[in-house]
């Protein structure tokens, strides 16, 4: 089996807990090195409230001593890399096509963090591009991925629960402080495109190719410039709505609920259940049921889809296809919002 060398723009968290673990399970990638930010890389990330250049440089290092990886001391330094085929790029939003678009350019697949770009222009853009260089182009939203999803799917297929009439769902977490990413337009911060596009992915995921979004509200808090908190309503060619809301200065919710016919399916932890954990799936109908899910690396799960992409071009393209399908309903929502 051909093993992927792959490196990191950035430092990230997720990058540290949930990512590298993956891969590290992984028999398809060769983790080759992770890249600090120059003065001129970093100021482009840079809020008055975050951490300078030197605070990256120690991030990487706990990388290097948890990992064993190589550190390269700029993005450009990794991307020159010739042995390097493939990049995970775990930076705020608002870089992600700048730095999609350098990575695709030079010969690199990319696995970007979650929303793919700010908008749908750049989205496009970067599918365009991938197309063009025969490259893989994938979106990071993992828990996708996880068996769970796939346990649900099988479930619905057997009408458990009986024709569908309602699907909810919900994410969000207590707010993070004033020097997080996600507070700040200028680096793609904002609840739709962060937790926002979690339950957008998953209505989309159980409505179908036909999903529209036909309203949507996006909430300011706190005084920040971007929305911390909303709602949106989907519909499918069929009728069925999803209800869908999400939020950065929320208690925690992580929810999944399915109303039917005949039943209720509902989960608690549908987008983050860690990798030691098994999520359970309740079913609400004339027998009560808890169904277990086995533990599951959805990292690791969404890092084998990249490759699978990377080796397979109708995968590839079927990928480029979700992606777009995503951007478009990002687009939607900040169309309709009210």
């Amino acid at each position: 089996m051909k093993k992927i060398n792959i490196g990191i723009l950035g430092p990230s968290e997720i990058a540290f807990r949930r990512f590298v673990p993956g891969i590290l399970k992984s028999e398809k990638f060769n983790l080759s090195g992770i890249a600090c930010a120059t003065e001129q890389e970093w100021a482009e990330k840079a809020t008055e409230n975050n951490s300078p250049v030197q605070s990256e440089y120690e991030k990487c290092l706990k990388f290097k001593d948890e990992y064993g990886c190589n550190i390269f001391n700029s993005y450009q330094d990794l991307l020159k890399n010739s042995d390097i085929e493939a990049v995970y790029i775990p930076l705020p939003p608002g870089l992600h096509k700048k730095w999609a678009e350098a990575a695709l350019l030079s010969g690199k697949h990319v696995l970007l963090e979650k929303p793919l770009t700010t908008c749908y222009k750049d989205t496009k853009y970067l599918i365009d591009l991938a197309k063009d260089k025969e490259l893989a182009l994938h979106e990071n939203f993992a828990f996708i991925f996880h068996k769970q999803i796939e346990i649900i799917d099988s479930l619905l297929k057997q009408n458990v629960i009986g024709d569908l009439r309602l699907v909810r769902t919900c994410f969000g977490f207590p707010y993070r402080g004033e020097s997080d990413f996600r507070y700040y337009k200028e680096l793609g911060g904002g609840s739709i495109l962060d937790c926002g596009g979690y339950p957008l992915k998953l209505a989309s995921h159980l409505l179908g190719k036909s999903t529209r979004v036909v309203y949507a509200k996006l909430n300011h808090a706190k005084n920040h410039d971007v929305d911390v908190f909303g709602s949106a309503t989907l519909e499918n060619d069929n009728g069925l709505i999803a209800q869908v809301s999400f939020g950065m200065d929320n208690s925690y919710k992580c929810e999944l609920e399915i109303w039917g016919s005949e039943g209720l399916l509902y989960t608690p932890r549908i987008f983050t259940p860690p990798a030691d954990m098994e999520p359970h799936i309740f079913i609400h109908c004339n027998e009560e049921k808890d169904i277990v899910v086995p533990k599951d690396d959805y990292f690791k799960n969404s890092a084998e889809h990249f490759y699978d992409c990377i080796l397979n071009e109708i995968t590839r393209a079927e990928n480029y296809n979700i992606i777009e399908r995503q951007g478009r309903l990002f687009e939607s929502v900040l169309a309709v919002r009210t």
